[in-house]
């Protein structure tokens, strides 16, 4: 076994040796011990049981130790609870004695009578963080309680469709008109959206800042740039036109500027450019500093490499035909401001193909998005650091942040 607990397990007053998984007794391999409490396949003083025994149906016998990720593990512990099935947003798991763990018996949590759900947080050295409505997902337990008798538990989360999973249920919930979408736009704006929710930072933006709809501003959007806490706007029309460039030329597109023979790289990612402005108001101080010093610096590269023609008055980068590979900036609108370089650089990493074209262009702000989807405590306002930690661990569970996620 290459995972598994370490420790010491206690017998009728003599004491077994467990190492990543594996029992000892007296350098001899006596059986199989697994982080949620079953023993497997004993022999010696432990008896011998080729099956799947819970230890406590084994009197006398106690374990105390480090689970595979070196948090405290003590067996059968304090805690007693129901045993059964549960899915987690869709994900099976099994719960035996109130140990909550994976089909291959890595023990990942509590479960209790009352349907309280702890997580193990092995990166947060937490061997036991309670889990509340704005982190824990769909949860369905089916089985009996600590007493013996039928057990059926069922949470959904508030306001979420039973039958949706919490990606699809968090962006609907974010873009307020979600459901009168064609299904064009639908897919556009699941698109635009999927990264962010997957790793939680779009529930903690809508909780802190707002959410997203359609109106007739005409303007592009409102309501969020250089205004603290609001709602986005998007202009119905220029939706539209977003969408149409988008599915014409993809996330990522050279245009002609009125001043021939310039051109100018643009982002089709009107959703996203709006949600990272919001995003960035959920940012700590010093993370937002960084941003600036990011963007301070390609602006003056830019000024100096391609600097605006006469008679220019917009902000965008402006190139040469021969130039566009050699651009400072991910898009051109990315030189306006600093706020705009954030929106737009998160708009760019929110799709694969443009995430790539922005890890070529500009890789520290490529690293910094990178660094924020995957550590995000470290990067966001403390006000908002204990909910990412607890909700990123539920949705790793869940199967929503995965590994593959930036793939």
């Amino acid at each position: 076994m290459e995972h598994g607990p370490s420790g010491f397990l206690e017998f009728n007053g003599h004491m077994l040796v467990v190492d990543y998984g594996r029992i000892y007794q007296e350098g001899v391999p006596v059986g199989v011990f697994l982080e949620d409490g079953y023993l497997q396949g004993t022999s010696g003083l432990l008896g011998n049981r080729d099956g799947l025994t819970v230890i406590e149906d084994i009197p006398g016998c106690s374990f105390r130790g480090i689970d595979r990720y070196g948090l405290d593990l003590e067996l059968p512990g304090q805690y007693h609870g129901p045993t059964g099935s549960l899915t987690y947003n869709g994900n099976l798991l099994q719960v035996v004695n109130g140990r909550v763990s994976t089909p291959n018996h890595e023990l990942i949590g509590e479960f209790q009578d009352d349907g309280t759900f702890h997580l193990r947080l092995s990166d947060q050295r937490l061997p036991r963080r309670k889990l509340n409505e704005s982190t824990q997902l769909t949860t369905v337990f089916e089985g009996k309680n600590s007493q013996g008798e039928s057990f059926s538990f069922e949470f959904i989360r508030p306001l979420h469709k039973k039958d949706k999973t919490y990606v699809h249920n968090e962006i609907m919930r974010y873009f307020e008109n979600f459901d009168g979408l064609t299904g064009i736009q639908k897919k556009y704006v699941i698109a635009s959206l999927k990264l962010w929710a997957a790793c939680g930072l779009l529930q903690i933006v809508r909780k802190s800042e707002g959410t997203a709809g359609l109106g007739n501003v005409k303007h592009g959007a409102s309501g969020v740039t250089g205004v603290r806490t609001g709602c986005v706007t998007l202009d119905k029309e220029e939706f539209e036109k977003e969408i149409m460039l988008s599915k014409r030329f993809g996330p990522v597109a050279v245009v002609a500027n009125k001043l021939k023979p310039y051109l100018e790289v643009r982002l089709n990612q009107v959703v996203s450019h709006e949600y990272g402005h919001q995003l960035e108001f959920v940012l700590s101080q010093s993370v937002q500093e960084r941003i600036n010093d990011l963007y301070q610096k390609k602006f003056s590269r830019s000024n100096k490499l391609h600097p605006l023609p006469a008679h220019y008055e917009g902000q965008s980068e402006l190139l040469l035909p021969q130039q566009i590979d050699d651009r400072i900036f991910v898009s051109g609108y990315s030189r306006a401001s600093s706020h705009e370089y954030w929106a737009e650089c998160t708009a760019a990493f929110s799709v694969k193909e443009s995430r790539d074209v922005l890890k070529k262009i500009d890789p520290a702000m490529y690293e910094l998005l990178q660094e924020l989807l995957l550590n995000p405590e470290t990067m966001v306002s403390p006000l908002w650091a204990d909910t990412i930690i607890d909700l990123q661990a539920s949705l790793c569970l869940g199967g929503e942040l995965t590994d593959d996620l930036l793939d």
